[in-house]
């Protein structure tokens, strides 16, 4: 088991850095997002949302839960953790290669069965992202199981850099959907490169049937659990593709994007190295369930409150990220914003926890039974017209986090009163914003200066009612000076 303190620092600064490259990514996409919402209808979006449910199905496979075994396992050492890489690495490039040929070869059955029948091409071309990724994926996964998060910052920035400028130029130039399609094959070529050429393991001409035996133990149900994942996020986009229409599924899937998009600032950041840190810490408990109480607490302060904010600002926020064609999402815009927080906090951190504990199978189970319960719902909702489909997507996301919620008393111990109170701070921080922002919003609503105004008012209430409160408080001075992560 690795040193505590040692983990704790690795763990601080892969956190610093992680949320450094994020942050700033972050910047540039929305601002490749306000353009090409100006620029691109919402069937385009629609049809590119199509394209890469398809995409990250085919990848899913490709990559078997490889990269999770990498991070995950305990080997004996460096030389037992290359060798396993190479027969990961081999592995996913050669079912990346297979699937990407069977969907060229039968891309138009493909785009048919998902729904756009005049996708096929596209979607051919779309798919060459499969043995692109599996270049990068596993190198990844040895770079976040070590947190060096330092080395992944600059081939980050410069493949979102290339995919903004690629995607725009030609975007401006007319070429609609394909702008998305070939920004994200540009940025999948730099990252295949840049990480290959950064990371200390390079592919090695080594296979071992045996090794492979070995991962899949582990793999197969991380890849069952990728499965239902993949159906349990993308059957939403199948249900309103099917019966609504391109239109209806970009006013659906687009705020899906914009809203992640704000969230996986803090998300992307620390859910690998919240994974990797439990993974190291699986064999002590103590040390285990007080990481995780901690590291909850720090995400929460962030997130509890952005979410209550992309509701109550629902309206201005999607007049000004996405203009005025865009109204009828604002409802989708805002409900997602307002569950996405405890999403974050109390499902897929659920999910990472089963992981680190070598119990995929148990995250299977969960997304297995949302699936099921999800399905029919979305269906009646999509049947009774989008409004209804909003609702049912609401509903469906509270259902995973009470299941992932139950699953998690039962499996890891943990009880949902006790999580949910250990976040009251943040709570009743957040409660006091609201107030604010229902004694003011009406009054400045009309301006949009006013609500910006309003916005900062918000920030300002929050940030010193969370200074007012003695944990809070002590966590974002820890946090000012990068250990906010440490479990002390």
């Amino acid at each position: 088991m690795p040193d505590s303190e040692e983990l704790q620092k690795k763990s601080a600064g892969a956190a610093k850095w992680s949320l450094t490259t994020e942050v700033i990514v972050k910047i540039i996409s929305p601002i490749s997002q306000l353009v090409l919402a100006r620029l691109l209808a919402p069937e385009a979006f629609g049809m590119v949302a199509t394209v890469t449910m398809v995409v990250n199905l085919a990848d899913m496979f490709s990559d078997a839960g490889f990269q999770k075994y990498l991070v995950q396992h305990s080997f004996r050492d460096k030389e037992d953790l290359h060798a396993n890489a190479n027969v990961a690495f081999w592995t996913n490039f050669g079912v990346s290669v297979a699937l990407w040929c069977l969907i060229a070869v039968f891309n138009d059955p493909v785009a048919a069965f998902v729904g756009n029948p005049s996708l096929g091409f596209p979607l051919a071309v779309a798919c060459l992202s499969l043995p692109l990724t599996s270049f990068s994926s596993i190198q990844m996964a040895l770079f976040h199981r070590s947190l060096d998060f330092k080395s992944l910052m600059p081939v980050r920035l410069a493949s979102t850099l290339l995919n903004f400028g690629s995607t725009l130029a030609l975007a401006f130039m007319g070429f609609g959907y394909w702008s998305l399609i070939v920004g994200t094959l540009a940025a999948n070529v730099v990252n295949a490169v840049g990480l290959t050429l950064l990371s200390e393991w390079k592919p090695g001409l080594f296979y071992s049937f045996d090794l492979l035996k070995a991962m899949f133990s582990f793999s197969g149900w991380t890849l069952l659990e990728s499965f239902a994942i993949w159906l349990s996020t993308w059957a939403g986009t199948f249900i309103v593709g099917h019966f609504l229409g391109a239109t209806e599924l970009g006013y659906y899937k687009t705020p899906i994007t914009f809203v992640s998009g704000c969230f996986s600032i803090v998300t992307n950041a620390t859910t690998p190295i919240l994974f990797s840190s439990l993974s190291r810490l699986q064999f002590d408990r103590g040390e285990y369930v007080a990481y995780l109480r901690r590291f909850q607490f720090v995400v929460a302060l962030f997130l509890v409150p952005l979410s209550a904010g992309i509701f109550i600002f629902r309206e201005p926020l999607v007049a000004l990220l996405l203009g005025d064609q865009w109204g009828a999402s604002t409802l989708m815009f805002g409900l997602y914003g307002l569950v996405q927080g405890p999403m974050v906090l109390l499902s897929y951190y659920s999910s990472e926890m089963y992981r680190s504990l070598g119990k995929p199978r148990v995250s299977m189970l969960v997304q297995v039974l949302f699936l099921v319960l999800m399905t029919p719902l979305m269906t009646v909702g999509a049947m009774r017209g989008f409004d209804a489909v909003v609702w049912a997507d609401t509903g469906s996301r509270l259902i995973l986090i009470a299941i992932n919620q139950a699953v998690t008393h039962l499996v890891v111990g943990l009880s949902f009163c006790r999580t949910v109170w250990a976040l009251k701070e943040q709570i009743v921080c957040t409660l006091a914003m609201c107030a604010f922002a229902w004694l003011t919003y009406g009054l400045v609503s009309d301006s949009c200066s006013g609500v910006a105004l309003d916005i900062v008012g918000c920030i300002v209430v929050y940030f010193a009612a969370c200074l007012v409160l003695p944990r809070s408080r002590g966590v974002l001075l820890k946090l000012v000076r990068g250990d906010g992560f440490k479990l002390h």
